[in-house]
C-alpha cells in the first residue's frame, strides 16, 4: 500500500513538472510571460488562465501581423 502511494506521489510530481514545462513553452511562444505557467498549479486559477490563453489576443501574433503589413507588395 505504501509503495503505491509513494509511486503515485512521484508520478503526480513528474506530471506537474512536465505540464509546467509545456505551458512555459506555450506562454513563451504566445508572447506572454512564461512565468504565467506557474498559475497552472493553482486550482480554479488554472482554469481561468487556460481560458485567458485561449481567448486573448496573443502578442506574438500581433508582432507577426505587423511584420507582414510592413513588407512591400510585389
Amino acid at each position: 500500500m505504501a509503495v503505491s502511494t509513494i509511486g503515485g506521489g512521484i508520478f503526480a510530481i513528474l506530471m506537474g513538472i512536465v505540464s509546467i514545462i509545456a505551458f512555459w513553452k506555450i506562454f513563451q511562444k504566445a508572447g506572454f510571460s512564461p512565468w504565467m505557467s506557474l498559475l497552472m498549479l493553482v486550482p480554479v486559477v488554472n482554469f481561468i488562465t487556460f481560458l485567458y490563453l485561449g481567448f486573448a489576443d496573443w502578442p506574438a501574433l500581433k508582432n507577426q501581423s505587423r511584420q507582414l503589413d510592413l513588407q512591400p507588395l510585389e
